[in-house]
């Protein structure tokens, strides 16, 4: 979508505009009860004691979401109207979140590892569901929001997103204090499924533009496989920094483990991890929106990449402080994460061909695929080294990555405001 010019023009990239930022508002809301670096890494620790099943759990939904996308792309590619399939994804996940709750409340805590494995089930089933919504919002953003608006909304969409990303922590808080296990995490799931479903509203609000080139058809397998080459050759780079700052989330998960299994937290201070995240996210997006519209976005990757490999120094320094002294910790988790989804995002779409979209979307996911093992590596390595052994582990890999960030094209900014 280019600048607007006239005044129809401007008032659909205001409703538009506000849509997706009601989406992406209440969707922080609804994912800041389940964040699985807090609450269900807390809850799969609480459900089995292990942390191989803490990371195999992060390492098999990444796989979910990321496996159909590249076929999904193909088929979605082509078509005039991306929101049905959006839709479709969005309301998958909200009956898996619905039926994740109602079975721990029937389940209780008598059969933990049936529970367990119905965890696994659901959830591989909502990200599943974000994979494919996945592939469709980015083309839909790409089309409502200019180049030059971008940082603004990626930013403003976790900014806006604060206040009630903020009560949602307040309200773990208060549930994980009076509401008895399992139980009070079936109550943050259906609480979840409710916000979910205030945030689709906001895709109803928007008018997406339809595809407006004659090529719909969808192309055979060795025509896209040739496609899907050349696709690769431009997101090399920005693949190969995603995957080397990915080490951040082999440990993020452990950090609450860390605290909890260390440190002495109690079950209420998740609330104060999670209020730190969102935080954390919420004041770094001034940041991150800042310097992807005034510098673009691999200057912001090189911030962003800093700041994720003083992290895990960080959690080994403050460690000795008690569980209090992973709150600054988990405040740069926060901010990382936003940065992450602001910074790549925003470099993915500069990369991208207008109609190009769902495919690049798709292959970036796959390419950085191996990244999904790194949390499984971590709970594996915990079997034999210490916490501190895994985040310098991790640092160092990040740093790689953050070296690795001053190869992304500069000219990268520029050319996605020519789109």
């Amino acid at each position: 979508m280019d600048t607007p010019n006239t005044p129809r023009e401007k008032t659909s990239l205001r409703r538009n505009f506000f849509g997706a930022l009601w989406h992406g508002a209440f969707l922080a809301s609804g994912t800041t009860l389940t964040q699985p670096t807090t609450v269900i890494a807390s809850f799969v620790a609480d459900l089995t004691g292990s942390t191989v099943w803490v990371g195999g759990l992060a390492a098999v939904l990444t796989v979910a979401g990321v496996l159909p996308q590249i076929f999904v792309a193909r088929w979605i590619e082509p078509r005039r109207h991306k929101m049905p399939f959006l839709l479709l994804a969005i309301y998958l996940r909200v009956v898996s979140w619905a039926a994740l709750a109602w079975l721990i409340f029937a389940i209780g805590s008598e059969r933990p590892h049936l529970l367990a494995w119905a965890l696994v089930g659901l959830l591989a089933v909502f990200y599943a569901a974000g994979g494919l919504g996945g592939v469709a919002y980015t083309d839909i953003i790409g089309k409502i929001i200019p180049p030059g608006r971008r940082g603004a909304f990626f930013g403003g969409r976790q900014a806006l997103a604060g206040p009630l990303a903020v009560g949602a922590a307040l309200l773990v808080r208060h549930l994980m204090a009076t509401v008895g296990y399992p139980n009070n995490y079936a109550l943050l799931f259906a609480v979840a499924t409710a916000s979910l479903l205030v945030a689709s509203l906001g895709f109803w609000i928007i008018r997406e533009p339809p595809r407006t080139d004659t090529n719909r058809h969808i192309p055979p397998w060795r025509d896209y496989t040739g496609q899907l080459l050349g696709a690769v050759r431009q997101l090399r780079v920005l693949v190969g920094v995603q995957i080397l700052t990915g080490f951040s989330l082999m440990a993020m998960p452990f950090y609450i483990v860390y605290a909890r299994q260390k440190l002495g937290a109690p079950p209420e201070a998740i609330a104060w991890f999670i209020l730190a995240q969102v935080v954390g996210g919420v004041l770094a997006n001034l940041l991150w929106a800042r310097l992807v519209d005034r510098c673009g976005s691999r200057r912001m990757l090189v911030v962003c990449a800093t700041v994720s490999t003083l992290t895990p120094l960080l959690a080994i320094g403050l460690g000795y402080l008690g569980w209090p002294g992973m709150l600054p910790v988990i405040f740069l988790v926060g901010a990382v994460i936003n940065g992450r989804s602001v910074g790549f995002s925003s470099a993915l779409l500069e990369l991208a061909p207008p109609a190009k979209r769902p495919t690049y979307s798709a292959l970036d996911a796959v390419l950085t695929l191996p990244a999904a093992f790194l949390s499984l590596l971590g709970g594996v390595l915990l079997q034999h080294w210490s916490y501190s052994a895994l985040f310098l582990l991790a640092a160092g890999f990040i740093g790689a990555g953050a070296v690795l960030t001053q190869w992304l094209s500069p000219d990268s900014h520029s050319k996605g405001a020519s789109q």
